[in-house]
């Protein structure tokens, strides 16, 4: 396994899709969730020639967590596997000494050999990218996406815009919170709603968080797979900025947030990236909440189920970490 470590970046998958494109050109590229990966046999997934590469895109804490319950075994032989976690997680995981997180800590130090991936490009990776056609700058996510000017213009929306701002800060809070996934519209709106916003303002502060600021090359929420899907994503750079990446000042992850997504993510999977998050912030009651939910709402046979029982008799029983 081979584990890219690094603040959330945008073009760290296109940079993987032209690494395996140059390095295995007859690889077949596999890109699936953990959930997806713990519920299927690998001998079917990958039956097929091969060799077969699997990419795992920001990774949350709960994914190290059902990875290193045993995923990784059998999907090894199979396949080589790929996969981009923020520095932020990683770091959490390897200081948390709980039971409940010692399946992420096996993965991060057995099984991985993690790559830190620079936020500063050498000379010789702006040749490369100049020579290809980017708007090259200092670091990788001005290059590729424009990120400070994203930014900046989420920074200036408190005051220009703070309908829309208010919804970023609320998707972006759901990301730290251990919400990865893409999030539906009616989603983002009950976040929206749980802030104080209107119903009638809602489409007003989406059309301003989806626009795509002068200099960059997406807004602060974007369709997902490449702006087909009905889902958003959120601008991982800004997520890691609120969390003080890159010398930003870090924007405190309060209580409101916590119950906020305890409320609207109420799915077992959903709950038990809640859980795990949670337990890494110290947020014990919303932790053990959480994975009860994951544990009463899932399917007795479903992996998740079984990670998230494991984790919370690990809470219950060694207390807070």
């Amino acid at each position: 396994m081979v584990l890219l470590v690094g603040p959330p970046l945008s073009g760290v998958t296109r940079s993987m899709y032209e690494a395996v494109r140059g390095c295995l050109p007859h690889g077949l590229l596999y890109q699936l969730t953990v959930a997806e990966l713990a519920s299927w046999d690998p001998a079917d997934l990958f039956s097929s020639g091969g060799p077969h590469v699997l990419w795992l895109d920001g990774l949350s804490p709960a994914d190290l967590v059902l990875l290193g319950r045993g995923v990784l075994d059998r999907v090894l032989p199979h396949a080589m596997v790929l996969a981009s976690i923020d520095t932020f997680w990683s770091e959490q995981a390897l200081r948390n000494g709980s039971a409940a997180i010692a399946p992420a800590r096996t993965v991060l130090l057995e099984y991985a050999d993690r790559i830190s991936v620079p936020f500063t490009l050498a000379p010789r990776e702006r040749s490369w990218l100049r020579a290809r056609g980017y708007p090259v700058s200092k670091g990788l996510v001005e290059s590729l996406a424009g990120g400070e000017n994203v930014v900046r213009h989420y920074r200036r929306g408190a005051r220009i815009n703070p309908e829309g701002h208010r919804l970023v800060q609320a998707a972006v809070d759901a990301r730290r919170c251990g919400i990865h996934r893409p999030l539906r519209e009616d989603e983002l709106q009950r976040l929206w709603e749980a802030r104080g916003g209107s119903a009638h303002a809602f489409q007003r502060a989406l059309d301003w968080a989806s626009t795509v600021p002068v200099g960059a090359a997406r807004g602060l929420l974007f369709r997902a797979r490449g702006g087909q899907s009905e889902d958003w994503r959120v601008f991982g750079y800004a997520a890691g900025a609120d969390n003080g990446d890159h010398g930003h000042k870090a924007r405190p992850l309060g209580d409101d947030a916590w119950e906020q997504a305890w409320e609207v993510f109420a799915g077992p999977g959903d709950q038990y990236a809640l859980g795990i998050a949670a337990h890494l912030h110290g947020r014990h009651e919303i932790a053990r909440l959480a994975l009860a939910q994951a544990v009463k709402f899932s399917a007795p046979q479903d992996p998740v189920a079984s990670a998230a029982r494991e984790a919370l008799g690990s809470l219950e029983t060694d207390g807070p970490a």
